[in-house]
């Protein structure tokens, strides 16, 4: 569906040389896409096609990511309902919530869903509508409709009504382009949601957009009006914020295999892929009783060095390192070895050197649990 509505329906290897000038068309606005993202201009109207061929999948894969998180962690959310409203505000093309979507049904969830797109791009709303008219053909239970709003920190949810989830996916940059998310924004979205409703919020990996996510998350958890449930598993004070250099951000990167046609684009580009990388927040009213995953979330890979490996943490207590010698893996710690960004793990019997630097021993159990 993405090659036809770029005018390229049987894209791929062999028959690239075809489409030679569409393709150049679409690698120039790709170009000219990110100098304007990078200057904080949005422009993805004007380059609609560059969107719609790097942008569209990334952000499907994203949000289907993150749905894959929850269910992994909450898999009683929403069990006893039969069918599930979703709410995307500055839906765009329909990435987020035809990644909920599939991020749903990839996992066998059959169940009923409504979902509702709003944004103030008629353009993106044309190629939302056809995108979900599509995947309606396959899937009856499957609902579908679009509003045409332009969205700004003033929102109040239209259409009235309550949402099992309310998505933010990629958006709030272009809402609130200011360097602080006002907390009244997100609690007057969040007030239209079931008692056990869901916002989700999606953001570039840039590391200005990453430290609104991380000083909204903050602010939040102060205010004990919303609750935290990914991808922080405490709610203390933000671990990478508390760092003095302020040069590191929280964010997920996570290897995938991009489709065909995006190698194809990607030609000449050289851009990675192959990496999704983005920040994100889960938030759920403050009395929702799910219960939190225990451990701790590696915020860092594997890095190794002369004579040992070590990697970052994020606890209640901070950003804490956690080393291991060579000379001290033995049978206990070995899943030292396998941990990897994004990893939640369990750590028993290490020394404290300080509180921020933990060192593995040879009877330290690590466990990792996800």
């Amino acid at each position: 569906m993405i090659l036809q509505g770029l005018g390229m329906p049987d894209l791929n290897h062999r028959t690239k040389s075809r489409y030679t000038q569409r393709l150049h068309k679409i690698r120039k606005q790709m170009t000219m896409l990110s100098d304007d993202f990078a200057s904080s201009i949005p422009t993805e109207g004007n380059y609609s096609d560059a969107y719609f061929a790097y942008n569209f999948p990334m952000n499907l894969m994203k949000t289907i990511v993150v749905v894959q998180q929850i269910r992994s962690w909450y898999a009683a959310l929403f069990s006893n309902k039969r069918r599930v409203s979703v709410l995307d505000i500055g839906c765009g093309e329909g990435a987020g919530m035809l990644g909920f979507y599939h991020g749903l049904r990839d996992q066998g969830d059959k169940r009923a869903l409504d979902l509702v797109g709003i944004d103030g791009s008629r353009k993106m709303l044309r190629r939302a509508k056809a995108l979900a008219a599509w995947t309606r053909k396959s899937d009856r239970r499957l609902k579908t409709r679009f509003l045409s709003q332009n969205i700004d920190s003033a929102y109040r949810c239209e259409p009235k009504g309550r949402f099992d989830v309310i998505l933010l996916v990629n958006s709030l940059a272009e809402i609130i382009p200011e360097e602080v998310i006002p907390t009244q924004f997100i609690k007057a979205v969040a007030r239209c949601l079931t008692d056990d409703g869901l916002v989700i919020i999606i953001e570039p990996a840039l590391k200005r957009l990453a430290h609104r996510v991380m000083r909204l998350r903050s602010s939040l958890v102060k205010q004990r009006t919303l609750r935290v449930l990914l991808p922080c598993l405490h709610d203390n004070d933000c671990a990478l914020l508390q760092v003095e250099k302020r040069n590191e951000w929280c964010h997920q990167s996570i290897s995938w295999s991009p489709p065909d046609f995006l190698k194809i684009i990607n030609q000449g580009l050289n851009r990675e892929i192959d990496i999704l990388k983005f920040g994100y927040l889960v938030l759920a009213k403050s009395g929702v009783t799910l219960i939190r995953p225990q451990g701790h979330l590696a915020i860092s890979q594997l890095l190794t060095e002369k004579g040992k490996k070590r990697c970052f943490l994020c606890t209640p207590a901070g950003r804490v390192e956690l080393v291991r010698l060579n000379r001290a893996r033995t049978s206990c710690n070995e899943s030292f070895d396998k941990i990897k960004k994004g990893s939640v793990i369990e750590v028993h019997d290490v020394t404290m050197k300080k509180l921020s630097y933990w060192q593995v021993k040879d009877n330290t159990i690590i466990s990792i649990l996800k």
